[in-house]
Order: structure tokens, then sequence, then C-alpha cells
């Protein structure tokens, strides 16, 4: 049994080195990019991006799109689809539950996040982010009733992850 305390312990340096990187990456906050492009659209908030060291699956941070059996499902997946394998930035600023790569997609400087959310693609994801640039996106689009507010009722899709996660528990 280790009872000293003042034992001291040599570490070499590289170990050290190796630690305090590793809690710098998995700092909240801490963003890494990297440059590549899309080689898969999953659905409107989901791609696969390839890098020169691999591929990653990543979540559209800031936003979440219709889900597959939701209206305009389709149309924003082809939104998305408008930037495959084109040179890109994907932002990463963590991971989700899921263990996917959350970020942010800039295609020539531009915010693809935004867009989606400015094209009526997607719903700014509020539980998520507090962007104020995604929140007036997504009330421009509310105004002028592009793609999924052209809905009289579009529901989010949270809520309809969660009434469908409901009504299979029910039955």
């Amino acid at each position: 049994m280790f009872t000293s305390i003042n034992h001291k312990v040599k570490v070499p340096i590289r170990i050290l080195i190796i630690i305090c990187c590793s809690v710098l990456l998995n700092v909240k906050g801490f963003s890494q990019k990297h440059e590549g492009t899309i080689i898969r659209v999953i659905d409107g908030d989901t791609y696969i991006f390839l890098t020169k060291t691999g591929s990653i699956t990543v979540r559209m941070l800031g936003i979440d799109a219709p889900e597959r059996d939701q209206p305009f499902s389709k149309e924003s997946a082809e939104f998305l689809s408008k930037y495959l394998n084109r040179g890109a930035t994907t932002k990463v600023n963590g991971t989700d539950k899921e263990d996917r790569s959350v970020g942010t997609l800039f295609v020539n400087g531009r915010d693809i996040n935004l867009l989606s959310v400015k094209g009526g693609y997607s719903w700014h994801y509020k539980r998520y982010s507090a962007d104020e640039d995604y929140a007036e996106a997504e009330e421009s689009a509310r105004e002028n009733k592009l793609m999924i507010w052209s809905l009289p009722n579009p529901i989010p899709p949270w809520t309809w992850r969660q009434r469908k996660t409901s009504y299979i528990e029910k039955n």
C-alpha cells in the first residue's frame, strides 16, 4: 500500500504532453477544423465528411431537419446534397450522445447550417444553440412561408421523435 505523501513520481514529459493534449481536446467549446468533402448525405442534418485522415459522421450544429417520415425530409436532404463532393470545411465543436461529431459546414466561407435554416429546410435547434443569426433566419423563413413553414402547423423534429417514441412504447 502506498502511503508516502512526499514520495515523488517521475513522469516523462511525453506522457504529460499527451495528457494535456487529451484534456484540451475534450474541453467544451474547443473546436477543430477539418478540410475535405461531403461524401454522403444521411439526412438533412447529418453527413459523412471525408478528410485526408479518414471520414467522420457529422451532425449539423444548431439545426434540426425533418425526420425521414416527415414532410420536407426529402427536400432537406436534397438541399444538403448540393454540397456533395465539393471542397468544404467542417468546424467540429464536440460529439453528441450517438458519438457523432457535431459541427458547422462551410463551403466557400458560407455557413451551410445557417443557409438550411434560412431556406426553410430545417429548424433552428434552440435547445442546443442560442445563435441570433439562426433565430433571425428561422423567423425570416417562417414569415416567407418557405418549405417547412409552408405547412399550416409544422411539427418540429424533436416533437415528432417524441410522439413516435411514445406511440411505439404504447403499442
